[in-house]
């Protein structure tokens, strides 16, 4: 099969989940991983059964399995204008950007008021120019620039779920700690080309067209410390590659539960001690 049948392949058909299945779906995700953690400890929260906890664990799997399905062409949407531009195979693109999917929905909080969409778009634009990067020899860019790319993606995800929507190229130069000039030119020399326009998305999702790197990223989680701070750098990848719930549980040997609950101390922490202007990114 060709790059382009792969792309024209039916299960792109699926149509994109509404609000409201996005919450039911995020719920029985959630229940899920909490039934496999509580099946992990011999545990039996409100009395229930090995087996009502393994039909948990089932229906939560099913959920993530639809979450990522509708999601598809999210994945293609990216890849297509991406893989035009670079000249680099779509069926290598699109296996990276489906990691990228992956991670958003392991990674998705539906409490915080964003679609599902805005915030996945982040995390496949990620993978799929980091990958580009990697295939065309990083693009005369040096690994420190592809890290901080990385982490500067991660930061503005966890800004778009914070504010329920992408934040400006001046709160993202402001979050980094680098002036907006200095942001655009750096953008202009990184994208010389802007890509190309991508149908039937908000027009609130063009600005995630824009990547950000700088030495500032780390600035927001310096007031962090210990075990909060630790799961943050791990999750946002300042440490590499950003990892999901379960996988920072296994690095850190605790519960995905546990890993959550620091992840939210992190996030009050930082809407209360952090400067001005991170202050007012992180207002909820």
């Amino acid at each position: 099969m060709d790059d382009s049948a792969l792309l024209a392949s039916p299960a792109l058909d699926a149509p994109l989940l509404t609000p409201e299945e996005e919450v039911q779906l995020a719920r029985q995700i959630e229940a899920g991983v909490l039934a496999a953690d509580a099946l992990f400890r011999g545990l039996k929260p409100h009395g229930a059964t090995a087996e009502e906890l393994r039909w948990l664990v089932a229906a939560g799997e099913e959920a993530r399995f639809r979450y990522v399905q509708s999601n598809l062409r999210l994945v293609a949407m990216v890849v297509l204008p991406a893989s035009a531009r670079a000249g680099l195979p779509e069926a290598d693109l699109f296996q990276e950007g489906c990691l990228g999917l992956l991670i958003a929905v392991d990674r998705f909080d539906v409490s915080r008021g964003c679609r599902f969409a805005t915030y996945a778009l982040q995390w496949i634009r990620a993978f799929v120019n980091a990958a580009s990067a990697r295939l065309l020899g990083t693009m005369n860019l040096p690994a420190s620039r592809a890290v901080q790319l990385r982490q500067a993606r991660g930061i503005e995800a966890l800004l778009t779920q914070e504010l329920g929507r992408v934040p400006s190229a001046q709160e993202l130069a402001s979050a980094l700690g680098r002036p907006q000039d200095w942001t655009e030119r750096l953008l202009a020399h990184e994208h010389p080309q802007a890509l190309h326009e991508v149908g039937d998305l908000p027009d609130e999702d063009k600005d995630l067209e824009r990547v950000l790197a700088g030495e500032g990223a780390a600035e927001l989680l310096r007031v962090l410390h210990g075990l909060d701070r630790r799961v943050m750098e791990l999750l946002v990848g300042f440490a590499g590659e950003p990892l999901t719930y379960a996988q920072v549980a296994r690095e850190l040997q605790m519960t995905s539960n546990r890993v959550r609950r620091a992840e939210q101390r992190a996030l009050q922490r930082l809407r209360e001690v952090c400067p001005q202007a991170a202050r007012d990114l992180l207002a909820g």
